[in-house]
This record gives structure tokens, sequence and C-alpha cells, in this order.
């Protein structure tokens, strides 16, 4: 596995919030981030009816704008760790003090209290404050290797402010727990602001940590209804539109030998040293190919690249007397960027529609990585080995808004209920208040009345199932 496939990797287990709610195992993400398994996958609740709030916007999950203030977030959220380095960095404390507690049922929390006060008026400074930078020098070399320790840093603080919403709960502070989540879902929101799918990944995993939250709450006698409050939430909620710009550019950043080749001037011997300069790298990058092996490798690669390598040139416009005359290197270094170049963006592009417009464009364009034969576009597999990792990002935008999506539902269902002596409706077009489209297909959840409980379902994400059973509690 290279480099930057771990790196998603490790960025996805984050996806898994760690909280538990009723009925679902601790360690799942209670609403669609739930294993496929042959056993029954479904999520059953039991919710309290509760009218909207009067005013209707009261409620609302981002701080508010009388709240927000000038200056950057990263430099609060700086501080929090550097000034509470015996908790942020000792790992026998969150074993003592978070996980236990995340753990227990919410009735096993009346009472409780997690103190901290100082750190949370920190982390609740810079969750309210209008902008984020966090100043990840990635245009000053290798993109794929620079380091991000903001993002555990961030995680833990994710934790608390989690851990912290789920004691407010417990104990009917709902106000208070609301308050905690306007600056969980504007920490996911300000790390997504850093300029790498890492970042928006480890953003959309804070986001998820705070949507169990509002589920748990949901499931509370006398909790607030949070429908207006979850339909003013940005759609979608983490975008990574940075991330993807910077993606589009991670290759040129990382290995300059592919960078502005078509205004390089060079002898055949200096295209020699930048194709072997370019594979040494790559292969130290890729991490399965040895050092012993590698220039036989690179021989054999180009031995039998070459014919299609020219082929591409010529049809990119270049005279055949023109490639002709060019060193092999040369040919092999320009036909890879321009092959990778347009394998990127036949993936990437499709990060700009909906969801359930692009997902299948995506697939096909990744399939078209790894062709056999003749039909082999790449000589050298840079597309093929950094791009696969990267379609995950698009699950996992869509599986956050899906979050959002069904939370609106259930809580349109309690708006519903409240009104209407505890019933459920029929259908969705019953419930007065505009309920949002899945956004993995474009249309309706699948909805339905029975045995006395609304079943919600959507057609499942790559290991994920959507199936929601809402009863009314009596």
């Amino acid at each position: 596995m290279n480099r930057f496939a771990a790196i998603v990797l490790a960025a996805l287990v984050l996806l898994g919030s760690p909280l538990a709610s009723r009925g679902v195992p601790a360690g799942q993400n209670v609403i669609v981030h739930m294993p496929d398994s042959a056993d029954d996958p479904t999520l059953r609740l039991a919710v309290h009816p509760a009218a909207e709030a009067r005013p209707a916007l009261k409620y609302q999950l981002l701080p508010e704008f009388l709240d927000r203030t000038p200056g950057n977030a990263a430099v609060d959220y700086g501080k929090v760790s550097a000034e509470r380095s015996a908790i942020f960095g000792n790992d026998a404390w969150w074993e003592e003090n978070w996980r236990k507690r995340i753990d227990a049922p919410l009735a096993e929390l009346r009472g409780d209290e997690l103190g901290l006060t100082a750190i949370f008026e920190t982390l609740d400074r810079a969750a309210r404050r209008e902008h984020c930078e966090w100043q990840v020098p990635v245009r000053e070399g290798d993109f794929y290797t620079v380091l991000l320790p903001e993002l555990q840093q961030t995680r833990s603080f994710a934790r608390l402010l989690g851990l912290r919403a789920r004691i407010e709960i417990a104990n009917g502070r709902f106000d208070e727990a609301v308050y905690a989540l306007q600056s969980g879902y504007a920490l996911g929101r300000h790390v997504a602001e850093g300029p790498t799918l890492i970042h928006s990944l480890v953003g959309i995993a804070i986001c998820g940590i705070m949507s169990d939250n509002v589920l748990q709450m949901s499931q509370q006698p006398d909790a607030p209804n949070l429908y207006w409050a979850l339909t003013m939430l940005p759609r979608p909620l983490i975008d990574g539109r940075r991330g993807i710009e910077a993606e589009m550019n991670a290759v040129a950043l990382t290995f300059p030998e592919l960078r502005d080749l078509e205004a390089t001037t060079r002898t055949p011997e200096q295209w020699r040293d930048a194709l072997r300069a370019f594979w040494e790298k790559f292969a130290e990058f890729e991490g399965g190919w040895s050092e012993r092996d590698r220039p036989e490798l690179l021989t054999a690669m180009v031995l039998k690249g070459y014919p299609t390598a020219k082929q591409g040139l010529i049809e990119r416009g270049r005279s055949p007397d023109e490639v002709e005359a060019m060193p092999v290197p040369q040919v092999i270094l320009l036909y890879t960027a321009h092959t990778y170049e347009e394998l990127r963006d036949d993936i990437l592009r499709w990060f700009y529609v909906p969801y359930w417009q692009g997902h299948e464009g995506m697939e096909r364009a990744v399939k078209r990585l790894k062709p056999t034969g003749a039909q082999q576009r790449e000589v050298l597999p840079v597309a093929r080995t950094l791009l696969p990792a990267v379609r995950s990002f698009q699950s996992a935008v869509v599986r956050c808004d899906r979050d959002i999506a069904v939370l609106r539902t259930i809580e349109a269902l309690r708006r519903y209920a409240a009104v209407h002596d505890g019933r459920l409706p029929e259908n969705l077009d019953d419930a007065s208040v505009p309920i949002p489209i899945d956004p993995v297909t474009g249309r309706p959840f699948v909805y339905r009345v029975q045995d006395g409980a609304a079943v919600i379902e959507g057609p499942p994400l790559p290991g994920i199932v959507l199936r929601v059973e809402v009863k009314i509690a009596r």
C-alpha cells in the first residue's frame, strides 16, 4: 500500500463515530455508517413527539451570527493543545475520563460533570471565529508527506465536545447540549478548511460525532425539535473543494520532474537523469518495490511502453518526426505527465456534480485506471497508484449529508406526532414541512409505516446499510 492510500485509510477509520445509541452497539455511527451484514441491520429508535420551536429558528447547530468574532480559529485550537498537553498527550487520562463515559448508557451519566472549563472556553471561542487557516505548507515541497499534526489534536477536541454534549443530554440540559454541538459542527467545518482531502475526511468524521448526539437527543423526553436547526446547516456540510483543488496539483508538487515539461529544454543525459530521479522518488513513495529491483523494473516498463508513449504524443498533436527525434526518457516523462492529468481529471470532475449524478461516472473512471493488454494507457503507474484511494472521499461526503437528511426526516416525524396525538404520517408528503431527498439517489427516501413504526430506507453505499425504524414513544 502506498503512503497516500495509507493516509486516506487512516482518515476513513475516523468516520466510524465512537458514540453509541439506543439499540446500536458502541463503536458504530448510528445513522448510515452501519456495517453491511447478513443479520438485520435495522436501526430501531423510539423518539418523543416534539413541536417545532418558537420562534422556529430558536435553535441553531452552527455558532450564531452575534456570537462569531473575527480571527483565525487555528490559533485558538493550537492554544488548547499547548496549554493542556497533560491531557492531550496522556492515553491514561483518555481511558479513565473518556472511554468509559462514551460507552456508558445515558442513564449512568446523569449527575455527571466533565469539568475542563478552561479547555471548553477556548474550544468554544475557536469555534466562533469567522475563519480557520491551518497554514499547511502544501505548496512548499512533497505534498503527500507533509505533516498534519493538527488532525490528531482536533480528533481529541471532537471527542471532548461529543462527550460534553452527551453529558448535557443525559442531564436534560438541552440548550447547553446544542451549544456544545455548535462548537463541534464548527470544529468539523474548520478542520475541513484545510488544504487536503484528509482534512475534509477528518472534518466529516467530527461532524458525524455531532450528528450521533443529535440522534441521541431526539430519543429523550422533552428534547427540543431540531428540524429547522438541521435544515439551516449548509449543504453539503463539508464540500472538500479546497482538498480537491490541492489534489489536482499534488503530483506536480511532489514530483517536480513532471512539472512544466513543455517548456523544459534538456540534453538527452538530463532527460535520463530526470526520469531516474522521478522513478526513484515514486518507487520509494509507492513502497512496493525493493531498491535493488527498481532500475530493472523501470527499464522493463520503458521498453514495453515506449511505443504506446510515442503514439500517445502523436495523437495529442505532435508530428511523428518530432516525437522520433526526442530522447526516450523525454517521451516517457511527457506521456506520463499528460496521461496522469487526463486520468486524474476523468475522476475528479465527478466531485463537482451531486453524488447521484456522479458516482457511476466516478466508478467507470476508476475502472479505466486498470485496463489490461493493448488498452493499458499508463507506462509508469502514477494514476493507478495514487488515484483509486481518492474515490472514497466522494462516498464520505454523501454519507455526511445523508446523516443530516435522515435526522431532518426523524425530526419531521417528531413534529408531526406532536400535533397528531402521537401518530406517524402515512406518507412523507403529509409531514407539513419539506422532507429532504436522499442525496445518494436524488429522490425521496423509501418510506412506509409498518407495525406502528415508520421505516426509512435508502440504497446501500459500500459496506453501509440505511434502514431506520422509528416508533413514537408513549
